[in-house]
């Protein structure tokens, strides 16, 4: 590296030009007062030098400068620490901007702090569109929370009304005597409102979850019992399309089990029925296993996965999977139906649960669903 000529850079002039706000304080002196700003610093406060120089830097703050971040900072300058905040200061008009603050203290040869020198950048656009967008997404959770809130008390009332259709329904199926074609006309009715009646019951979970009315209990079960119980649910609509159903559970996991069986069985269900409405062919996996980290809590962490050797999903509709209202391809929810809440209440529970749900899939290849979720294993 060059030596630098004699007379040294005009580093004044430099710093002096810096369309960045420069301050150098004075740190021997127990009231830290400004012995250097830059032009760039003038500029943005609006005050003078002779305003300035000789001064603390608290003449910057007001009424709606935080408080806490005052304190951080003379806690920080007063162990000659590095200081990287934002604070909302005032320029001498008055106006507020958001500063985003750098002091770095400079030490002499002698390890003693002399200087603190200030970077300051206005970074008042910036708070203003994070305010803006914290503003937004606040009100589009009211917004949610109201439609959620909305959704249930319509599929309540809904359900309430097609649970007395369809139990006339059933009274009326009894009679042997009716004709073959009124019988089917009433079958297809049947199965109509059993549709409906399964988008009110999701609709209903769906709300409750988003609005926080979900509770879990936390009770001893059998895992192995309980996951062949879900696919015994499934065998008969298996054996009708003859796609296998497997069963796979890791042997480290322990069977007696505490959490909410319940809600895994929702979980589980809605992964296999999905699963079986697009898998025409071949099986459909349900399989547990430990995985090697457990929770803060000392819970275990089990892997549920479905996996089917179904039609796959695109590429491009992965990221709609967990979105409610919505399956992977208009042309599938006409063929193969559903209320496209199924996914979403599952990624609903198991957050709910603690855990986290994710799937892999390839277009043509079947699609595996993961839920990692905690449970104990001691009461």
């Amino acid at each position: 590296m060059s030596d630098l000529p004699a007379s040294g850079p005009d580093w004044t002039h430099i710093i002096g030009e810096l369309r960045s706000s420069v301050t150098i304080t004075d740190a021997a002196d127990p009231e830290q007062p400004l012995v250097f700003v830059n032009d760039y610093f003038l500029q943005l406060t609006g005050y003078s030098r002779e305003e300035v120089i000789g001064r603390n830097c608290r003449f910057l703050q007001g009424d709606g400068t935080r408080s806490e971040t005052v304190r951080e900072i003379r806690e920080r300058l007063s162990q000659c620490l590095p200081v990287r905040t934002e604070i909302l200061n005032y320029r001498s008009d008055g106006s507020p901007f958001w500063n985003e603050l750098n002091i770095d203290p400079i030490f002499d040869t002698e390890g003693r702090c002399v200087l603190f020198v200030g970077l300051q950048y206005d970074v008042t656009d910036r708070k203003l569109l994070e305010e803006e967008a914290a503003h937004a997404a606040r009100s589009a959770h009211r917004q949610s929370r109201a439609l959620m809130e909305f959704i249930g008390k319509l599929n309540h009332e809904m359900r309430n009304n097609m649970n007395g259709v369809l139990g006339l329904l059933d009274i009326v199926l009894m009679d042997e005597s009716l004709p073959d074609d009124v019988r089917e006309y009433l079958e297809l009715a049947k199965g109509s409102g059993d549709t409906l009646l399964n988008i009110a019951n999701d609709a209903l979970d769906l709300a409750g979850a988003a609005n926080g009315r979900m509770k879990l209990e936390r009770i001893e079960f059998n895992l192995r019992q309980v996951l062949e119980s879900i696919l015994k649910t499934h065998s008969a609509r298996a054996a009708e399309k003859g796609v296998e159903l497997k069963l796979a559970i890791g042997g480290d996991l322990s069977q007696r089990t505490y959490g909410d069986p319940h809600r895994l069985r929702q979980v589980l269900d809605n992964l296999i029925g999905n699963a079986m409405k697009f898998t025409e062919q071949g099986s459909i996996t349900l399989s547990a296993e430990s995985l090697p980290q457990r929770t803060e809590s000392g819970e275990q962490q089990i892997r549920f996965t479905v996996r089917d050797t179904g039609i796959g999903i695109p590429e491009e509709h992965m990221d709609k999977l967990f979105k409610a209202f919505s399956q992977t391809d208009v042309s599938h929810a006409r063929l193969y139906g559903g209320s496209g809440l199924g996914l979403k209440i599952c990624e609903e529970l198991v957050g709910l649960m603690g855990g986290r749900i994710f799937a892999e899939s390839r277009e043509g290849e079947g699609t595996a669903f993961h839920a990692d979720i905690p449970f104990s294993t001691e009461g």
